[in-house]
């Protein structure tokens, strides 16, 4: 009876070792999946690019750091910023808000860099003069004769998976309002940056919308359109998008934005 016993243990202990052994091994090739194939990676990105991705694209390119680095991050809202100033009589850059002068370093966020391009006079489209009033109600006394110029400038910004900037698409837009009116459009550019260099991004030189609405008028509307191939290497290029940046500005000052980065 006791050496069946002990008997039995000794069975019982060796069962076990067994079967972990068998378990180890049917685990792991689980534990240790392969590397997805260049094909898998490039159905990934196309997938990406004509907008047909799904978690599981996301997840195998965040998966790899060297390509988390480069790819737009499809599941990140739309990053959107608007800087302005307003300029009084003899030049002085002052805030909107406030009225105060704006330093070296606010002027900066505002004002076109040294890349971007100008509207070219024969490449815009004038569309008619709108009627729209400010939705906020009568901001401009009748007793204000005087306009004055206003720059705003609109980033949208595109980051990839680790957080950094693909490219930004900036638009500017200058503008006289007074009475109650948008009197007439100044200077307007737009501009790509991108500060961290980190994927290779293909522009197409000659802008695909630039339009600007009569004046004068209750508001306006300043529109400007461009086409980016975003790429990686080894891979190519695997979406097109298509950035544009809108300002819509009222009689009173006030300004209001839309845009998009497809």
């Amino acid at each position: 009876m006791f050496k069946g016993k002990q008997y039995s243990k000794a069975s019982a202990a060796a069962c076990v070792i067994v079967a972990a052994a068998a378990l180890a091994v049917t685990l792991a090739p689980t534990a240790q999946a392969a590397a997805p194939t260049d094909a898998q990676i490039s159905a990934a990105l196309k997938r990406h690019g004509d907008g047909t991705w799904t978690q599981a694209d996301v997840n195998l390119i965040r998966s790899i750091p060297s390509l988390a680095a480069v790819v737009q991050d499809v599941t990140r809202p739309e990053e959107v910023t608007t800087n302005s100033a307003t300029f009084t009589a003899d030049g002085q850059a002052v805030s909107p808000a406030n009225g105060e002068p704006l330093s070296v370093e606010e002027l900066a966020k505002i004002m076109p860099g040294d890349g971007a391009e100008l509207s070219v006079p024969g490449e815009v489209v004038t569309t008619a003069p709108e009627a729209d009033v400010d939705p906020a109600g009568g901001g401009i006394s009748p007793m204000i004769t005087g306009g004055k110029w206003k720059m705003t400038h609109i980033t949208h910004t595109h980051r990839s998976y680790s957080g950094a900037i693909i490219f930004a698409y900036h638009t500017y837009a200058q503008f006289n309002y007074g009475g109650g009116k948008v009197r007439a459009w100044g200077q307007r550019y737009d501009d790509f940056t991108d500060d961290d260099v980190v994927a290779q991004v293909k522009v197409t030189p000659k802008r695909l919308v630039d339009t600007k609405s009569g004046t004068p008028a209750n508001s306006g509307s300043s529109m400007m359109k461009r086409e980016v191939d975003l790429c990686v290497l080894k891979y190519g290029c695997y979406a097109t998008l298509h950035p544009w940046a809108k300002v819509k500005v009222y009689g009173t000052g006030k300004t209001a934005i839309g845009g998009s980065g497809v």
